[in-house]
């Protein structure tokens, strides 16, 4: 249920951040491993199918490298969506400081 307000959760989106970096960084490599992975194959299966391992592994692996970068673009694009968001919060905060400053001070005594 929305209250009205419009605003974003920096930490929640800084905590979304940490967790997309640790994806990418498990994604580091993903590559290479799926090369090598398929070269283990191929060395392993007979004269008849290692072809097929080849051509596998030389159509997903464009595939494989676009996976990788795109979750270090991911972890990328969150941190620095939460650092502008509360940038801007911390811009904006001077101007809403004073809201109540045209208020008549009230003298309880």
């Amino acid at each position: 249920m929305s209250s009205g307000e419009a605003g974003a959760n920096t930490w929640a989106a800084m905590e979304k951040g940490f967790q997309a970096e640790a994806m990418a960084e498990a994604m580091v490599g993903l590559e290479q491993t799926f090369e090598l992975l398929m070269e283990e194959l191929k060395s392993k299966s007979g004269w008849m199918i290692s072809s097929g391992y080849s051509a596998f592994k030389q159509d997903l692996q464009p595939e494989i490298l676009k996976v990788q970068q795109n979750g270090l673009q991911l972890a990328n694009s969150i941190q620095a969506g939460a650092s502008e968001i509360a940038q801007n919060d911390y811009e904006s905060s001077n101007d809403y400081a004073g809201a109540w400053e045209n208020l008549p001070e009230v003298n309880w005594d």
